[in-house]
């Protein structure tokens, strides 16, 4: 294994945190559950997992086509080196803009999951800085719809009968943290075992339509490429770091202008002095645009 995903106990970084948590949980609080955001030029970016570097070199990225929002759908921490750091990007990042930044909740941000991995280690000796992390996690949003169109969420949807986003709580987020596409119709039990349910394209299609949304971005699933396009395009599979130190492995952000998302793709390159390059390939989605629709409606 490569030494990028060797632990790292960084006791600056630990107390500096500490501090963050203090500040950020307020902020968190106030976020509602489905958070809706219009008319913003917004990067999304999933599955961290504890690679602050592939952090820093995403949020350069960010200024460098002058974004208004960023939204990040989960997966902060565990499975990379440095899951204490990149908490303290996000959440100062979050401080400086609170009504821009958005922290969704993953899997990986519930005390079930993270009490076993990366994340404990490194804060094991200070189990109040894990407590008060589980503690903001619990505050974080489940959503953000993006322009009235774009669900935007870590795992995928509930599935359940005349779904609405509207009755979506923090305390109720399991399934929109956990659950999966699948090709198959209808809710059809996950390889994840235990609650996790599978959602597929008849189920997206309705809950879309109930809705008055075209498309969902989620995270929550490691991709070779970085990107997977579901069900004609209206469900978008996004990763956004690099699980192992491989240069054949590419990893995935979009940001949305309006109608458009725009996936760009980035690979470890050494030969680099960040130790990632950006691809020259874009892949752009249009977006249907829903008040056109209620126009002709109307």
């Amino acid at each position: 294994m490569s030494e990028r995903f060797v632990n790292i106990t960084d006791k600056k970084q630990n107390d500096k945190l500490r501090k963050n948590l203090s500040q950020v949980t307020p902020l968190l609080k106030k976020d509602d559950a489905v958070i809706r955001l219009n008319n913003k030029k917004t990067l999304i970016a999933t599955d961290i997992h504890g690679n602050a570097d592939a952090l820093d070199f995403i949020l350069d990225f960010a200024d460098d086509k002058k974004v208004d929002a960023w939204v990040f759908l989960g997966d902060y921490v565990d499975k990379g080196p440095e899951s204490v750091r990149v908490l303290n990007t996000l959440f100062e990042l979050k401080c400086k803009h609170p009504k821009r930044v958005f922290l969704l909740r993953g899997n990986h941000e519930t005390k079930d999951i993270n009490q076993f991995y990366e994340f404990q280690t490194a804060v094991t000796d200070e189990p109040d800085i894990h407590s008060a992390a589980n503690t903001a996690f619990e505050n974080m949003p489940t959503a953000v719809i993006l322009n009235n169109s774009i669900f935007c969420v870590h795992g995928g949807i509930a599935g359940r009968k005349d779904e609405n986003v509207n009755d979506i709580t923090k305390q109720d987020s399991f399934y929109y943290m956990w659950n999966d596409p699948s090709e198959e119709s209808g809710l059809t039990p996950s390889p994840r075992g235990g609650k996790v349910r599978r959602f597929g394209p008849d189920t997206v299609k309705k809950f879309l339509k109930n809705n008055n949304l075209k498309l969902i971005i989620r995270g929550h699933s490691t991709l070779e490429n970085g990107l997977k396009f579901w069900f004609e395009h209206t469900l978008v599979s996004l990763y956004s770091s690099l699980p192992y130190a491989d240069p054949d492995l590419k990893a995935a952000v979009a940001i949305v202008d309006g109608n458009k998302a725009d996936f760009r793709f980035y690979r470890i390159d050494d030969s680099k002095k960040e130790g990632f390059a950006w691809e020259d390939m874009t892949v752009s989605l249009t977006i249907p645009d829903n008040s056109k629709k209620k126009k002709e409606e109307k």
